[in-house]
Protein backbone atom coordinates (compact mmCIF):
# COMPACT_ATOMS: atom_id res chain seq x y z
CA UNK A 1 0.00 0.00 0.00
CA UNK A 2 1.47 3.18 -0.87
CA UNK A 3 1.47 5.94 1.82
CA UNK A 4 1.75 9.29 1.65
CA UNK A 5 1.09 12.46 3.59
CA UNK A 6 -2.73 13.77 2.95
CA UNK A 7 -3.84 16.88 1.77
CA UNK A 8 -7.31 17.14 3.31
CA UNK A 9 -7.64 20.98 2.57
CA UNK A 10 -8.17 20.26 -1.77
CA UNK A 11 -11.85 20.78 -3.18
CA UNK A 12 -13.52 17.56 -2.70
CA UNK A 13 -17.65 16.79 -3.37
CA UNK A 14 -19.47 17.52 -0.06
CA UNK A 15 -20.14 15.29 2.64
CA UNK A 16 -23.04 13.67 3.43
CA UNK A 17 -24.20 14.84 7.27
CA UNK A 18 -22.26 13.41 10.19
CA UNK A 19 -23.84 10.16 11.30
CA UNK A 20 -25.62 10.36 14.90
CA UNK A 21 -25.44 6.84 15.32
CA UNK A 22 -22.20 6.12 18.30
CA UNK A 23 -19.94 3.46 16.84
CA UNK A 24 -19.37 2.63 20.71
CA UNK A 25 -22.17 3.23 22.87
CA UNK A 26 -20.89 4.86 26.28
CA UNK A 27 -17.92 7.02 26.94
CA UNK A 28 -16.00 6.32 23.73
CA UNK A 29 -18.74 6.70 21.51
CA UNK A 30 -16.01 7.36 18.50
CA UNK A 31 -18.53 9.91 16.05
CA UNK A 32 -14.71 11.93 15.67
CA UNK A 33 -15.48 15.52 16.85
CA UNK A 34 -15.26 19.45 15.24
CA UNK A 35 -15.07 21.01 18.60
CA UNK A 36 -13.97 21.15 22.43
CA UNK A 37 -17.03 18.70 24.00
CA UNK A 38 -16.63 19.06 27.74
CA UNK A 39 -15.79 21.23 31.30
CA UNK A 40 -12.11 21.98 31.73
CA UNK A 41 -10.30 19.55 33.50
CA UNK A 42 -7.56 19.71 35.99
CA UNK A 43 -4.31 18.95 34.57
CA UNK A 44 -3.23 15.80 35.83
CA UNK A 45 -0.99 14.16 32.95
CA UNK A 46 1.86 11.82 34.26
CA UNK A 47 4.87 14.18 33.91
CA UNK A 48 2.75 16.07 31.78
CA UNK A 49 5.51 17.53 29.60
CA UNK A 50 4.92 18.95 25.86
CA UNK A 51 7.49 16.95 23.45
CA UNK A 52 7.62 17.98 19.22
CA UNK A 53 4.54 17.17 17.35
CA UNK A 54 4.94 13.82 15.81
CA UNK A 55 5.03 13.36 11.86
CA UNK A 56 4.10 10.56 10.47
CA UNK A 57 3.27 9.76 6.77
CA UNK A 58 -0.32 8.92 6.52
CA UNK A 59 -2.59 7.04 4.10
CA UNK A 60 -6.29 6.88 4.00
CA UNK A 61 -8.41 3.21 4.62
CA UNK A 62 -12.15 4.07 3.41
CA UNK A 63 -14.12 1.00 2.64
CA UNK A 64 -14.90 1.32 -1.09
CA UNK A 65 -17.98 3.94 -1.59
CA UNK A 66 -18.34 4.52 1.73
CA UNK A 67 -19.82 7.78 2.90
CA UNK A 68 -17.86 7.36 6.49
CA UNK A 69 -15.27 4.55 7.47
CA UNK A 70 -12.42 4.83 10.65
CA UNK A 71 -9.72 1.91 11.52
CA UNK A 72 -9.81 0.66 15.03
CA UNK A 73 -6.41 -1.60 15.08
CA UNK A 74 -3.70 -2.78 12.83
CA UNK A 75 -1.41 -6.04 13.34
CA UNK A 76 0.96 -4.31 10.53
CA UNK A 77 -0.38 -6.10 8.01
CA UNK A 78 -4.35 -6.52 8.57
CA UNK A 79 -6.03 -3.24 9.88
CA UNK A 80 -10.00 -3.42 11.22
CA UNK A 81 -12.65 -1.00 11.58
CA UNK A 82 -15.92 0.51 10.91
CA UNK A 83 -18.21 1.86 7.80
CA UNK A 84 -21.33 2.76 6.89
CA UNK A 85 -22.75 4.23 3.47
CA UNK A 86 -24.81 6.70 4.29
CA UNK A 87 -24.50 7.87 8.38
CA UNK A 88 -27.67 9.53 7.91
CA UNK A 89 -30.25 6.66 7.42
CA UNK A 90 -30.69 3.61 9.59
CA UNK A 91 -31.19 1.53 6.37
CA UNK A 92 -27.31 2.23 6.33
CA UNK A 93 -25.91 -0.05 9.30
CA UNK A 94 -22.39 -0.22 10.75
CA UNK A 95 -20.32 -2.78 9.39
CA UNK A 96 -16.99 -4.23 10.39
CA UNK A 97 -14.70 -4.79 7.57
CA UNK A 98 -10.89 -5.60 7.35
CA UNK A 99 -8.55 -4.46 5.23
CA UNK A 100 -5.09 -6.57 3.93
CA UNK A 101 -2.68 -5.97 0.72
CA UNK A 102 -4.76 -3.49 -0.50
CA UNK A 103 -8.71 -5.66 -0.25
CA UNK A 104 -11.60 -4.88 1.84
CA UNK A 105 -13.29 -7.48 3.34
CA UNK A 106 -16.79 -7.48 5.04
CA UNK A 107 -16.85 -9.45 8.27
CA UNK A 108 -19.85 -11.47 8.05
CA UNK A 109 -20.76 -11.46 12.51
CA UNK A 110 -23.74 -13.76 12.38
CA UNK A 111 -27.29 -12.52 13.22
CA UNK A 112 -26.33 -9.19 13.86
CA UNK A 113 -27.77 -5.77 12.33
CA UNK A 114 -24.55 -3.85 13.35
CA UNK A 115 -21.36 -4.46 13.74
CA UNK A 116 -17.91 -2.64 15.08
CA UNK A 117 -14.47 -4.42 14.63
CA UNK A 118 -12.52 -2.67 17.39
CA UNK A 119 -9.45 -5.08 18.00
CA UNK A 120 -7.00 -7.49 16.49
CA UNK A 121 -4.23 -9.21 18.04
CA UNK A 122 -0.46 -10.59 16.41
CA UNK A 123 -2.33 -14.14 15.35
CA UNK A 124 -5.14 -12.48 13.66
CA UNK A 125 -8.13 -13.03 15.78
CA UNK A 126 -10.62 -10.11 15.46
CA UNK A 127 -12.61 -8.47 18.42
CA UNK A 128 -15.57 -6.26 18.39
CA UNK A 129 -19.01 -5.54 18.67
CA UNK A 130 -22.29 -6.07 17.38
CA UNK A 131 -26.05 -5.56 17.28
CA UNK A 132 -28.54 -8.56 17.92
CA UNK A 133 -31.31 -9.03 15.92
CA UNK A 134 -33.74 -8.18 19.70
CA UNK A 135 -31.60 -4.86 19.83
CA UNK A 136 -28.52 -5.82 22.54
CA UNK A 137 -25.02 -5.20 22.14
CA UNK A 138 -22.64 -8.29 22.58
CA UNK A 139 -19.05 -8.57 22.31
CA UNK A 140 -17.47 -10.93 19.67
CA UNK A 141 -14.14 -12.77 18.59
CA UNK A 142 -13.49 -13.92 15.14
CA UNK A 143 -10.93 -16.52 15.35
CA UNK A 144 -10.26 -17.24 11.60
CA UNK A 145 -13.96 -16.75 10.34
CA UNK A 146 -15.04 -18.71 13.67
CA UNK A 147 -17.54 -16.04 15.49
CA UNK A 148 -17.98 -16.45 19.21
CA UNK A 149 -20.18 -13.79 21.85
CA UNK A 150 -18.06 -12.24 24.77
CA UNK A 151 -21.08 -11.43 27.35
CA UNK A 152 -20.27 -9.99 30.74
CA UNK A 153 -22.63 -12.20 33.18
CA UNK A 154 -25.81 -10.13 34.02
CA UNK A 155 -24.76 -6.98 31.70
CA UNK A 156 -27.60 -5.32 29.31
CA UNK A 157 -24.63 -4.47 26.93
CA UNK A 158 -20.75 -5.86 26.67
CA UNK A 159 -18.48 -4.38 24.10
CA UNK A 160 -15.18 -5.84 23.61
CA UNK A 161 -12.26 -3.18 22.50
CA UNK A 162 -9.06 -4.21 22.83
CA UNK A 163 -7.29 -7.65 22.83
CA UNK A 164 -3.72 -8.30 23.17
CA UNK A 165 -1.19 -11.55 22.09
CA UNK A 166 -2.34 -13.73 25.20
CA UNK A 167 -5.82 -13.07 24.12
CA UNK A 168 -6.69 -10.95 27.00
CA UNK A 169 -9.86 -8.88 26.36
CA UNK A 170 -10.97 -5.31 27.25
CA UNK A 171 -14.22 -3.28 26.90
CA UNK A 172 -17.20 -1.97 29.01
CA UNK A 173 -20.31 -3.49 29.93
CA UNK A 174 -23.30 -1.98 31.23
CA UNK A 175 -25.25 -3.02 34.14
CA UNK A 176 -28.71 -3.19 34.99
CA UNK A 177 -29.22 0.25 35.92
CA UNK A 178 -27.35 1.73 33.12
CA UNK A 179 -23.59 2.38 34.89
CA UNK A 180 -20.98 1.67 32.57
CA UNK A 181 -17.67 -0.33 33.89
CA UNK A 182 -14.64 -1.33 32.31
CA UNK A 183 -13.96 -4.94 32.57
CA UNK A 184 -10.64 -7.37 31.05
CA UNK A 185 -11.81 -11.30 30.19
CA UNK A 186 -8.70 -13.07 31.41
CA UNK A 187 -8.73 -17.38 30.46
CA UNK A 188 -13.10 -16.45 30.43
CA UNK A 189 -12.84 -15.21 33.64
CA UNK A 190 -14.14 -11.31 33.96
CA UNK A 191 -12.86 -8.79 36.09
CA UNK A 192 -14.91 -5.20 36.59
CA UNK A 193 -12.31 -2.18 36.29
CA UNK A 194 -13.90 0.90 37.84
CA UNK A 195 -11.42 4.35 38.04
CA UNK A 196 -11.97 5.58 41.34
CA UNK A 197 -15.22 8.34 42.42
CA UNK A 198 -16.04 7.91 38.42
CA UNK A 199 -19.84 7.69 37.26
CA UNK A 200 -18.35 5.98 34.46
CA UNK A 201 -15.33 3.86 33.32
CA UNK A 202 -14.21 1.62 29.85
CA UNK A 203 -11.76 -0.39 29.15
CA UNK A 204 -10.00 0.54 25.52
CA UNK A 205 -6.57 -0.74 25.16
CA UNK A 206 -4.14 -3.81 26.67
CA UNK A 207 -0.96 -4.61 26.17
CA UNK A 208 1.19 -7.91 26.51
CA UNK A 209 2.46 -7.11 29.90
CA UNK A 210 -1.33 -6.41 31.42
CA UNK A 211 -0.96 -2.77 31.02
CA UNK A 212 -4.62 -1.49 30.79
CA UNK A 213 -5.52 2.04 29.19
CA UNK A 214 -9.04 3.61 28.86
CA UNK A 215 -11.68 6.25 30.05
CA UNK A 216 -13.71 7.42 33.12
CA UNK A 217 -16.14 10.48 33.55
CA UNK A 218 -16.65 12.26 36.83
CA UNK A 219 -18.27 15.52 37.81
CA UNK A 220 -15.19 17.58 35.97
CA UNK A 221 -15.46 15.82 32.88
CA UNK A 222 -13.34 12.90 31.00
CA UNK A 223 -10.37 11.70 31.46
CA UNK A 224 -7.45 9.18 30.55
CA UNK A 225 -5.90 6.76 32.36
CA UNK A 226 -3.85 3.72 33.02
CA UNK A 227 -4.17 0.92 34.79
CA UNK A 228 -1.20 -1.19 36.03
CA UNK A 229 -0.32 -3.72 38.45
CA UNK A 230 -3.80 -2.62 40.50
CA UNK A 231 -2.57 0.88 40.49
CA UNK A 232 -4.53 3.96 38.19
CA UNK A 233 -2.63 6.45 36.83
CA UNK A 234 -4.89 9.74 35.38
CA UNK A 235 -3.36 10.87 31.92
CA UNK A 236 -4.83 14.17 30.87
CA UNK A 237 -3.49 15.89 28.41
CA UNK A 238 -2.32 19.65 29.52
CA UNK A 239 -5.23 22.06 29.36
CA UNK A 240 -7.44 19.82 27.48
CA UNK A 241 -10.90 19.85 28.03
CA UNK A 242 -10.99 15.79 27.79
CA UNK A 243 -8.83 13.03 27.58
CA UNK A 244 -9.22 9.35 26.17
CA UNK A 245 -6.21 7.15 26.10
CA UNK A 246 -7.07 4.26 23.48
CA UNK A 247 -4.26 2.01 23.21
CA UNK A 248 -0.73 1.10 24.60
CA UNK A 249 2.09 -0.99 22.77
CA UNK A 250 4.54 -3.42 24.47
CA UNK A 251 6.92 -0.43 24.95
CA UNK A 252 4.30 1.60 27.24
CA UNK A 253 3.29 3.97 24.38
CA UNK A 254 -0.32 5.10 24.86
CA UNK A 255 -2.37 6.55 21.82
CA UNK A 256 -5.46 8.21 22.01
CA UNK A 257 -7.14 11.87 21.32
CA UNK A 258 -8.00 14.95 23.40
CA UNK A 259 -10.40 17.82 22.71
CA UNK A 260 -9.09 21.60 23.31
CA UNK A 261 -10.51 25.10 22.02
CA UNK A 262 -9.83 24.17 18.36
CA UNK A 263 -11.11 20.80 18.17
CA UNK A 264 -10.07 17.04 18.34
CA UNK A 265 -6.69 16.38 18.20
CA UNK A 266 -4.62 12.87 17.91
CA UNK A 267 -1.38 12.59 20.73
CA UNK A 268 1.08 9.59 21.61
CA UNK A 269 2.63 9.72 25.13
CA UNK A 270 6.05 8.51 25.79
CA UNK A 271 8.63 8.59 27.61
CA UNK A 272 7.21 10.86 29.81
CA UNK A 273 5.86 13.52 27.40
CA UNK A 274 2.85 14.29 24.99
CA UNK A 275 3.21 14.84 21.24
CA UNK A 276 0.38 15.66 19.27
CA UNK A 277 -0.68 14.04 16.06
CA UNK A 278 -2.69 15.80 13.60
CA UNK A 279 -3.36 15.12 9.58
CA UNK A 280 -2.48 18.13 7.95
CA UNK A 281 -5.45 20.19 7.13
CA UNK A 282 -7.99 17.94 8.82
CA UNK A 283 -10.91 19.69 11.42
CA UNK A 284 -10.05 16.91 13.57
CA UNK A 285 -7.73 13.75 14.29
CA UNK A 286 -8.62 10.71 16.90
CA UNK A 287 -5.89 7.85 17.29
CA UNK A 288 -6.84 4.33 18.45
CA UNK A 289 -3.85 2.49 18.33
CA UNK A 290 -0.11 2.22 18.18
CA UNK A 291 1.41 -0.82 17.28
CA UNK A 292 5.03 -1.99 18.64
CA UNK A 293 6.70 -0.73 15.35
CA UNK A 294 5.17 2.80 16.09
CA UNK A 295 2.67 2.78 13.33
CA UNK A 296 -1.07 4.80 14.54
CA UNK A 297 -4.10 4.41 13.33
CA UNK A 298 -8.05 6.51 13.70
CA UNK A 299 -10.22 8.51 12.00
CA UNK A 300 -9.90 12.28 10.70
CA UNK A 301 -12.58 14.32 9.48
CA UNK A 302 -11.56 16.30 6.26
CA UNK A 303 -12.31 20.68 5.94
CA UNK A 304 -16.01 19.37 4.54
CA UNK A 305 -16.15 17.14 7.11
CA UNK A 306 -15.87 13.48 5.70
CA UNK A 307 -14.64 11.57 7.88
CA UNK A 308 -11.78 8.56 7.12
CA UNK A 309 -10.20 5.88 8.33
CA UNK A 310 -5.79 6.12 8.83
CA UNK A 311 -2.84 4.93 9.24
CA UNK A 312 0.12 6.44 9.93
CA UNK A 313 4.17 5.36 10.11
Amino acid sequence: MVREVIDVTKEAPPSPKLSQRPLLRGLLDLRPSLGPERTAVADEAVAGELAAARVYSFASADYPGAAQSLIFDSDGTTAVGVFTFDPSSAASPLTAFAFSAGGYQILPVPSSTASVATGIDEGGVIVGAYTDLAGKRHGFVDDGGTFSDVDVPGAGTTQVIGVNAGGQMVGDYFDAVGVEHGFVRTEGVVTTIDFPVATGTVAAGINAAGDIVGGSTDAAGSHGFLFRSGVFTPINFPLATSTTAFGINDAGEVAGFYADVSGAHGFVYAGGSFSTVDVAGARSTQLTRITNGGSVTGVYTDALTGQHGLTGV
